[in-house]
């Protein structure tokens, strides 16, 4: 099939209101993080988005860097939420991902807390946020999110054992085209709902494949053991300590015990 994505192409199909009306195409780039950073510290409107085929600098969590060959749809919107809705846009995120990859591919998928998004127990997508304040107000968020739609992940050994694409999945190629356009489309709904005050983290508890499993966590220098018993309504992680105390967890790392 090749790649089907042009900024022609995926503007002339657009349905949303604001996220990605503002559309900053790429063909390759370094990062579509730096592009956004950029763009958002110079003013750029909410909803801003940035689309690359391929990024040579790509980037994941806790530093790490993403495999970003051609077949991956990756993209960075600018948000401008309130503060005390910062820390569930990894929610939206996630959540977005989740469904894109089932309205447009059919694939049924799980969020492992606290934002990859995996199929068959595989990772398929990346989430990276970031943003930055002034004074007590958020000045911008970014998202950043990478859907392996049409690539093979044995070409790539270091990933090979712990990631699939959607492709891999389905045995034949998927539209890029139409994965970004339900992207950007659930992306504006969850968000629309989070500014609304609705309780979007229950449906995101729904999809989490961690809940109800004994996982070791790493947050910072900080490694807990125990029962992941649920998710407070800013995607916090609760965890059942063996001797019966309570720890939360913004962030981190979860890991399956035996």
């Amino acid at each position: 099939m090749g790649s089907d994505l042009s900024r022609d192409a995926i503007l002339q199909r657009l349905t949303t209101q604001f996220v990605g009306r503002n559309l900053l195409y790429y063909p390759i780039t370094s990062s579509t993080m730096d592009v956004a950073r950029k763009a958002a510290r110079e003013g750029a409107s909410e909803g801003t988005t940035v689309v690359a085929e391929e990024q040579t600098e790509g980037r994941a969590r806790l530093g790490r860097s993403w495999i970003n060959p051609r077949g991956v749809v990756a993209i960075s919107i600018i948000l401008r939420p309130e503060m005390s809705q910062l820390l569930c846009l990894t929610m939206v995120a996630s959540l977005a991902t989740s469904r894109a990859i089932e309205r447009a591919a059919g694939l049924k998928s799980t969020i492992k807390w606290p934002n990859d998004v995996l199929i068959n127990g595989k990772k398929v997508s990346g989430i990276l946020t970031e943003s930055a304040l002034r004074g007590q107000s958020v000045d911008w968020a970014v998202i950043g999110i990478g859907i392996n739609v049409n690539f093979d992940p044995k070409a790539f050994p270091e990933i090979a054992g712990i990631a699939t694409s959607l492709s891999n999945e389905l045995g034949r190629e998927v539209s890029q085209l139409d994965v970004l356009l339900s992207l950007l489309n659930e992306i504006e709904l969850f968000y629309l709902a989070l500014r609304r005050g609705e309780p979007i983290h229950e449906e995101w508890q729904n999809r989490l494949e961690t809940l109800g499993k004994v996982v070791q966590v790493k947050s910072g220098n900080d490694v807990e053991e125990g029962y992941a018993e649920s998710v407070d309504s800013d995607g916090s992680l609760l965890l059942r300590r063996p001797d019966g105390s309570l720890a939360r967890f913004i962030t981190g790392e979860v890991t399956l015990r035996p």
